[in-house]
């Protein structure tokens, strides 16, 4: 468990313009109740994985573009229109007869250039003392499917995926301390599959619609899936689980009645994690209310922090509300954003930064 007790999470993007930015306002609004500062994920990072079409997969010589699409260009639809969807992003394939590749992901590099600003600022106290720095990654599926549409090249692409994030791990640990980081997970595209939410995005048969929807529980809460992820992180750095319902073309990108199926993924990741699991982030839908919460009574997470994502941009009222009928169920936890803040304007973000405060001021209270 963390040596920390901040209770507000910070999932990750901040639309600021700088990391030194993001850092200050971050740690001015929050002080003390931050339980870990992200980096904003400013920049070409900006949009969450559709960085990775302009930042990897055009770099990589095994493979042939099949959509290309301009950084300019990328940029959340409108709407959950698939098609608009489909044509938003960069797609890719496998060139004939290539049977493993290597991909160079931007996360390392850009952790450690990021952790020295954070260094500095803490230095001179303007972060407070126990906060980390916090890096989110993308799950393997997220970063790598929707990328390919013949189902095919997915199992190359993986696994060359998961060497690329074990390898950056190791690199980021080579300059920032364990005791000193969190690692955010970002488990979206698999809580959207299991759900049936992206089958009209992808273009072609992921082999996921085929599956029951408990095959494809099982499938993206097995040790074979988690493992490569996770296993060699050491004990002193703290990791989770950030569920999301996606933002893609608006949030959410699908509607759910309760909190159900986030406890019991958060139940079998931990069950199936090879390594201790530190806190998770279960968002909430706006019309929550103590039905919406009353899964949350069979959560089995041991000690893992929960933060519930009650801040819905509609005011502290409504986020004290959430969080009264949440503890009906879940005495103890933390609040946070339902997502990050990537889809807001910068002057919006100082605005929601402060209702959550606020909010967890009089929680707190």
């Amino acid at each position: 468990m963390s040596d920390h007790t901040g209770d507000v999470l910070l999932v990750g993007s901040v639309p600021l313009a700088s990391v030194e930015e993001v850092l200050e306002t971050c740690a001015s609004s929050l002080g003390a109740r931050a339980y870990a500062l992200p980096d904003g994920e400013i920049g070409s990072r900006r949009n969450w994985i559709q960085c990775l079409p302009e930042l990897t997969y055009s770099k990589n010589p095994d493979l042939d573009p099949i959509r290309i699409v301009a950084p300019e260009d990328v940029k959340s639809p409108p709407s959950h229109d698939p098609e608009l969807m489909k044509a938003t992003r960069g797609t890719y394939r496998l060139k004939p007869g290539v049977t493993e590749t290597t991909l160079d992901l931007p996360y390392a590099a850009e952790a450690i250039k990021s952790y020295g600003t954070f260094k500095k600022l803490r230095a001179a106290g303007k972060i407070a003392a126990g906060v980390r720095f916090q890096v989110s990654l993308p799950c393997t599926v997220d970063g790598t499917v929707g990328f390919f549409p013949d189902a095919a090249d997915h199992p190359v692409i993986m696994r060359a995926y998961e060497r690329a994030i074990q390898h950056g791990i190791q690199e980021i640990l080579q300059h920032i301390p364990a005791d000193d980081l969190v690692i955010q997970w970002d488990y979206c595209s698999e809580l959207l599959d299991i759900m049936g939410a992206r089958r009209e995005y992808l273009d072609g048969e992921s082999g996921i619609a085929a599956l029951s929807v408990e095959d494809r529980i099982q499938k993206y809460t097995s040790r074979d899936y988690l493992a490569p992820m996770t296993e060699a992180i050491p004990g002193d750095v703290l990791i989770g689980y950030h569920l999301c319902y996606g933002t893609w073309g608006g949030w959410p990108m699908t509607e759910v009645e309760d909190i159900s199926m986030c406890v019991r993924l958060s139940n079998d990741l931990v069950a199936n994690t090879p390594r201790r699991v530190d806190f998770f982030h279960l968002p909430a839908m706006r019309q929550a209310d103590d039905a919406f919460f009353k899964p949350l009574a069979d959560l089995d997470v041991g000690d893992a922090k929960v933060f519930l994502g009650l801040e819905l941009a509609d005011g502290v009222d409504e986020m004290i509300r959430r969080a009264e009928a949440a503890r009906k169920y879940l005495p103890d936890f933390g609040v946070a954003h339902y997502c990050g803040y990537g889809r807001e304007e910068p002057a919006r973000v100082r605005e929601l930064l402060a209702d959550i405060a606020t909010g967890a001021d009089k929680l707190a209270g």
